[in-house]
């Protein structure tokens, strides 16, 4: 079925959902090839972090230039499905919210599917968030305004890292922004029954993904990883949640937000009119610079 995207994203719509997640090798190659680096308005520095039982990731930082003082921080968790590592769009997303929010943002590479299923990237990011705590004050960031954020697997490992800090007794972020996050395992939503066949990411792809990413794992043992079926969310932060209008995932994030929302979490919810999952990548559309002022607002305000 053809779906009216926006025009701005006409580039992104060629691309279906069985088309990406048959081609998900040869993209990574291209997205392995685009490095953060720096330039002349922040500063990138690569750290050894740690990871699950006793692993050992990478972690970018990257900062205002001649920044001065702790500094609030950005945890951005990229998207890709758990299988596909940070592009470009991402990297410079990440520049986006460093300058504009005069902060710093630290992303960590959490390790990847086929080889990598669940927990390893949530407990790789996990790990690297306890490693940004204790090191907050000579990294220095401000561990009091932290904001956890993501898009689509980096939606659900913000929301995971969130749930998990709690059950741990550790400190939580002073907010979380969802970007069409994956957050239902169960996949029983309208909207996932009805995009089958969207560009980018559909409902096929989208159980390609679960299958993977819980292959041999008891399903009463993945908490983590479906954070919509966790009855008590009274605790979460702030919370910030974009969806794409043509996206098997959209109702996901409106029924997250009506869940935060009837517990009491202060819930801000967009619906991005003619877009399809991955609008990201459209870095030079009008689209994603409305929705980048949109958040940068919500990130001034969480952080006060």
């Amino acid at each position: 079925m053809r779906y009216p995207i926006d025009k701005e994203l006409k580039s992104l719509s060629i691309f279906s959902g069985s088309m990406v997640g048959r081609l998900y090798p040869v993209i990574n190659i291209g997205y392995r090839l685009k490095k953060c680096r720096s330039d002349k308005n922040v500063s990138v520095r690569k750290y050894s972090t740690p990871g699950y039982n006793g692993a050992e990731i990478s972690t970018l930082i990257i900062e205002p230039k001649q920044s001065i003082g702790d500094l609030p921080c950005i945890v951005f968790f990229h998207g890709g499905g758990f299988l596909m590592s940070a592009s470009g769009s991402h990297y410079q997303l990440a520049k986006h919210y460093v300058q504009k929010a005069n902060c710093k943002v630290i992303m960590p590479d959490y390790r990847l599917l086929p080889k990598h299923r669940y927990p390893v990237a949530v407990e790789d990011c996990y790990n690297t968030y306890l490693w940004l705590l204790e090191n907050a004050s000579g990294l220095g960031i401000d561990k009091d305004r932290i904001i956890v954020t993501g898009d689509s697997a980096g939606g659900n490992i913000a929301s995971a890292v969130t749930v998990m800090l709690k059950d741990r007794g550790q400190n939580l972020p002073r907010g979380a922004m969802l970007i069409y996050p994956v957050l239902d395992k169960r996949m029983i939503t309208d909207s996932m029954k009805k995009y089958s066949d969207t560009p980018i990411w559909d409902s096929k792809c989208n159980r390609m993904f679960w299958d993977m990413y819980l292959k041999d794992q008891d399903a009463s043992g993945a908490k983590y990883a479906s954070i919509s079926e966790i009855d008590h969310l009274d605790f979460f932060p702030d919370t910030y949640v974009e969806t794409a209008e043509f996206d098997c995932l959209c109702d996901e994030g409106i029924e997250f937000t009506r869940k935060l929302t009837e517990v009491g979490v202060p819930s801000e919810y967009h619906l991005v009119k003619g877009t399809c999952h991955g609008f990201e990548a459209a870095t030079r559309s009008h689209i994603l610079e409305e929705c980048i002022i949109r958040r940068i607002e919500w990130i001034r305000k969480v952080w006060g």
